[in-house]
C-alpha cells in the first residue's frame, strides 16, 4: 500500500514485502495451531510469506493489497508471477484491492495484519486500518497482529546516511523509493488495539516481536464507515 505525506513523499510498503524464504518458524507454527475456520482474511499480504500456513486453517481466504503489490510480476514462492495471476483460477481465495475490499460486503471468521502496522507512517492512519480491520470482523472474530519491535536491521538502517527521524520511526530514502519503519514496543501496542476497539485475547513475545491475538466482542457495534473512492488506501496530509 502506499501511504502520501506530501507532495515529493511517497512510502511504498511493497519495498518492506519479505519472501517465503524469510519466514519465522515462530509465527508459522503458532498458525499452524490456530483452530480451523470458515472465512480468512490476510490485510497486507504482501509476497505470500505465510499464504500457505493461513490456507491451511480456513475454507476461505481473502488476501487484500494495493493494487500494485497485487498486480505487478514479482517472485512468489518458486515462481515469477503476480499475486492475481496465481490465484486466477482459484476457488477458495480471493485478492482484492484495498478499493474492492472497501466495497466488499464480507466478514471474517479471521484476520491476518503481520508487520503491517510497522511500515505505516501515521498512528492517526494505523488506527483507522486497524477500526477497518474490526468492522470486517464477525462478532467474536479475531485478528493476529504482527508488530516487530526489536531487530538488528533497525539499529543499521538507523545509522544509514540515507535515513532520517520521522515521528515514531525512521525514514528510508533508496532507488526504490521512501519506506517507513515504526517502532512499537508491545505496551504501546496492546494499548493501541485495545483504543482501537479490540479485546486482547493473548500475547507472545519472540525474539523482539509481539504476536497479539485480539478478538472483537459480540456484542460490539461497529458505527464507523469507511469509504474510498481511489488508492492509495489512506493519505497523510
Amino acid at each position: 500500500m502506499r501511504y502520501k505525506i506530501n507532495r515529493s513523499i511517497s512510502i511504498r510498503t511493497e519495498n518492506a514485502a519479505k519472501p517465503v524464504s524469510q519466514q519465522s518458524q515462530f509465527l508459522k507454527a503458532l498458525m499452524c495451531s490456530l483452530q480451523p475456520v470458515s472465512a480468512s482474511l490476510d490485510f497486507g499480504c504482501g509476497k505470500f510469506r505465510y499464504f500457505d500456513a493461513i490456507l491451511d486453517t480456513t475454507d476461505t481466504l481473502v488476501v487484500v493489497d494495493s493494487n500494485v503489490q497485487l498486480s505487478r510480476e514479482q517472485t512468489l514462492g518458486r515462481k515469477r508471477t503476480s499475486i492475481r495471476q496465481l490465484l486466477r483460477s482459484s476457488n477458495r481465495v480471493k485478492a482484492l484491492n484495498t478499493v474492492e475490499f472497501m466495497d466488499s460486503e464480507e466478514h471474517f471468521d479471521r484476520a491476518f495484519c503481520i508487520n503491517v502496522l510497522s511500515v505505516i507512517p501515521s498512528a492517526t492512519t494505523r488506527k483507522k486500518v486497524v477500526q477497518f480491520i474490526l468492522s470486517k470482523l464477525k462478532p467474536g472474530g479475531s485478528c493476529l497482529f504482527v508488530v516487530q519491535y526489536r531487530n538488528s536491521d533497525f539499529t543499521r538502517m538507523k545509522k544509514m546516511k540515507n535515513t532520517s527521524k520521522m515521528k515514531g520511526g525512521f525514514l528510508i530514502d533508496s532507488l526504490r523509493g521512501f519506506s517507513f519503519y515504526a517502532v512499537i514496543p508491545p505496551v504501546p501496542l496492546l494499548k493501541f488495539l485495545k483504543s482501537a476497539g479490540f479485546h486482547i485475547a493473548d500475547l507472545k513475545l519472540n525474539e523482539g516481536s509481539a504476536y497479539v491475538l485480539a478478538t472483537r466482542g459480540r456484542d460490539s457495534r461497529i458505527k464507523r464507515k469507511f469509504r474510498i473512492r481511489e488508492e492509495p488506501f489512506f493519505s497523510i496530509q
